[in-house]
């Protein structure tokens, strides 16, 4: 799942007081919902915002919106990119969350923008590949705001199993990991692929449940699963924050913060209402148009380290 925080730009993103940290601006979301919420990683906000979202005083006219990208194709040492934008010549713009052959070679990938229409852009480049559809990622500023927060404690999780599919992996383990931790391995004596995992070094955690968690892993790893530990620290965590629709889309925005995730909300199918019946998580599949059309603000309170 890819997506994007975004502060707002200079000066109405972020307010400093001695002791705490305010952050506000809006979160992107593409791709598919999930179950268990999507993951939000607080240790990597981008200043910009959202391709819906108003643009503000002295910060530019249209260069500063984050777009979906839906599609890759390559000619001539040349990629366009299908998206809605508001991106401009010159600009540069980093990929996260696309998933098919071609487009996935660009996630983390800063390029710089030559040309822009209100459906594509394009940018140099000498990869190669077959053209390709239906991606969900995201090309948006590159990360350059600093939350000044505190940091989370030292833990640590018994991991009874692992697994790989590409660089994703899954470590089944009662953790309060959240998204953007870095874990360690170790301890790992039976199996193949723990070995492996203990040599690779710290990597980022993308999504926990509580009872298990993913991460990256700097290659594509295999192996037999085996038991072992992970340590990490969390990143900053708000201790106050709120989501809200900015354009009255009718979803609620609601956030779980032992899990890191940020749920979409609505009402329950008539055939479960009861009395006092709580809203519900959107089930798995392709986010709502009203979702990613939709700007989710957010306001965000962060204790500072120092």
């Amino acid at each position: 799942m890819a997506n994007a925080i975004l502060a707002h730009p200079y000066p109405y993103g972020n307010n400093i007081t001695q002791r705490f940290q305010e952050v506000y601006g809006s979160v992107v979301l593409c791709g598919s919902a999930v179950t268990t919420g999507e993951p939000l990683n607080w240790s990597q906000i981008s200043t910009g915002i959202g391709y819906n979202e108003i643009n503000f005083v002295g910060n530019g006219v249209n260069g500063s919106g984050a777009a979906f990208t839906t599609g890759f194709a390559i000619s001539a040492g040349v990629c366009t990119v299908t998206a809605n934008n508001n991106f401009l010549a010159g600009q540069t713009v980093t990929f996260v969350g696309n998933t098919q052959t071609l487009s996935a070679k660009f996630n983390g990938v800063r390029v710089q923008i030559v040309s822009a229409t209100s459906t594509t852009f394009t940018f140099n480049t000498a990869t190669t590949g077959t053209t390709t559809t239906g991606d969900v990622g995201i090309a948006y500023n590159p990360p350059n705001f600093m939350v000044n927060a505190l940091s989370g404690p030292l833990l640590t999780a018994s991991v009874t199993a692992i697994s790989a599919s590409g660089t994703t992996l899954t470590a089944t383990a009662a953790n309060y990991f959240l998204p953007g931790a870095y874990v360690q391995f170790a301890g790992f004596s039976t199996g193949t692929l723990g070995a492996k995992l203990i040599a690779a070094g710290p990597m980022p955690v993308i999504s926990s449940t509580g009872t298990a968690f993913t991460a990256t892993m700097p290659s594509a790893l295999t192996g037999t699963t085996g038991t072992g530990t992970a340590a990490g620290q969390n990143p900053p965590q708000p201790h106050t924050v709120r989501f809200w629709s900015h354009l009255d889309s009718g979803y609620i925005y609601q956030y779980n913060a032992q899990y890191g995730t940020l749920f979409v909300e609505n009402v329950p199918a008539s055939s479960a209402l009861t009395n006092a019946a709580p809203l519900t998580p959107l089930a798995a599949a392709a986010y709502p148009a009203g979702v990613l059309a939709d700007v989710i603000r957010f306001e965000a309170k962060f204790a500072k380290d120092r």
